[in-house]
């Protein structure tokens, strides 16, 4: 499969203009791998004067997708990002144009390459010259630096270095997020603890959690307490212990990466907050500890808050599972948490039966109806076991499978231990969807 050398120029006017610009970048992948990023700048209208100034870049990178695929694919990004058609050359929340495709001369009614306007877009040429200044136009055979000496007067302002995309945008409905799963524990049930003999692998953490954000992860998630059954009560003392220096060692290495911590204790929530980690994940659902609540509203953190209560079997499973949520939303909201905090679990595995784990999955989109965010957590679990007769290292393509119904049916983030495989799933739902 050949990949071609690409350029596509970014731009933005509305909203969060630098934000747009990242998000959008992170969306091109895995389908588009960006190489390098010209400066940042900010740019006068072009083409519609009335109108807010726009950012604008250039990303190089490569493709094995097509012409015509690729600007498919560009138009899809920016649909889904919410752009909407407007008057010619107006305000746009993001616009991604074909620069250059290899050497590649193109002219037909869908698409152009290279991009007509660009010796008249100084806005195109000032990045394309951070990136490639000697180059030379595949059909006007003069330099990238010749055509911007000689391109109309534009006011193009460079506000920012080689544009950086490594904190993950987080808009809901855009697409499906994933978190890797880094357990702190010497009793893990998949036996891929980072804690053993009273000691933290910090090399191993480092690497694992290096292989979950080049493999596409957005989010980790670290644990110093199983929830395995039969688990070990862990002291909050003890979590702490296994969590911040864990937590510390992260931000050295990874400062944008955004950390989640598994944990139903208000103690160990308020240290590894401090810490540096951004969200709480409590199986306790925000009530387990009276003070939890409290804690993430002082560090202005989000929150997992998971459904845990047993379910019964004389009922059905939906509107029990809802019900349960509903009360841990209103807890949360007398504790005076912002709604843009609070993300819902439906606890799969926990109090449910190998069925009722079925149902949660297959009735996700009633649980949507509440508004929230909705992390979903199938990986390697017991009900994927139980009805495919697999062992807990064995239950990868189960937990693919359990993935992909629930990323189509709205799961916001999905928690998994496979994070390189789970990538490719997740991708071509999003793109399916």
């Amino acid at each position: 499969m050949a990949n071609h050398r690409i350029f596509i120029g970014a731009g933005s006017n509305l909203g969060n203009r630098s934000e747009n610009l990242q998000l959008a970048g992170q969306l091109l992948s895995p389908t588009v791998k960006i190489l390098r990023a010209s400066s940042l700048y900010q740019t006068e209208p072009w083409g519609y004067a009335d109108q807010d100034a726009f950012y604008n870049l250039v990303w190089e990178a490569e493709t094995s997708l097509p012409p015509n695929d690729l600007l498919n694919y560009l138009k899809q990004i920016e649909r889904r990002m919410g752009r909407e058609e407007t008057v010619r050359f107006g305000p746009r929340i993001i616009d991604l144009d074909i620069l250059l495709y290899d050497s590649l001369e193109l002219n037909s009614a869908a698409l152009t390459i290279p991009h007509p306007l660009i010796p008249e877009r100084r806005f195109v040429l000032q990045p394309l010259n951070d990136l490639i200044p000697d180059a030379k136009h595949p059909i006007l055979d003069q330099s990238w630096a010749a055509l911007l000496s000689a391109a109309p007067p534009m006011e193009v302002v460079k506000i920012g270095d080689a544009f950086e995309l490594s904190a993950p945008v987080l808009r809901w409905g855009v697409k499906t997020w994933l978190m890797g799963i880094v357990n702190l524990t010497p009793d893990s049930f998949s036996g891929d603890g980072l804690f053993k003999d009273n000691q933290l692998n910090v090399s191993g953490l480092i690497q694992q959690a290096g292989d979950f954000l080049d493999h596409g992860a957005e989010i980790l998630d670290l644990g110093a307490e199983s929830t395995r059954p039969g688990f070990l009560p862990v002291s909050a003392a003890d979590e702490i212990n296994r969590l911040v220096p864990a937590i510390e060692a992260l931000r050295n290495r990874f400062p944008n990466v955004l950390i989640s911590v598994d944990t139903s204790k208000a103690a160990v929530a308020d240290a590894v907050l401090a810490a540096g980690a951004d969200w709480i994940n409590d199986v306790g659902g925000g009530i387990a500890d009276p003070d939890m609540c409290s804690i993430v509203r002082k560090h202005n953190a989000k929150i997992i808050l998971m459904r845990y209560q047993p379910l019964s079997c004389e009922l059905e499973t939906i509107p029990q599972a809802m019900q349960q949520l509903i009360s841990l939303m209103s807890n949360a909201e007398t504790e005076m948490l912002k709604p843009d905090q609070i993300i819902l679990d439906p606890g799969l595995g926990f109090g449910t039966t190998p069925r009722q784990n079925l149902d949660l999955l297959q009735g996700q989109q009633e649980l949507k109806l509440l508004g929230y965010p909705l992390l979903v957590g199938p990986s390697r679990k017991s009900f994927i076991g139980h009805y495919l007769q697999r062992e807990v290292d064995s239950r990868l393509a189960g937990t693919a499978a359990a993935v992909a119904v629930a990323a189509l049916k709205g799961a916001d983030i999905v928690r998994v231990h496979d994070v390189e495989f789970i990538k490719d799933v997740i991708s071509l739902i999003d793109l399916i969807k």
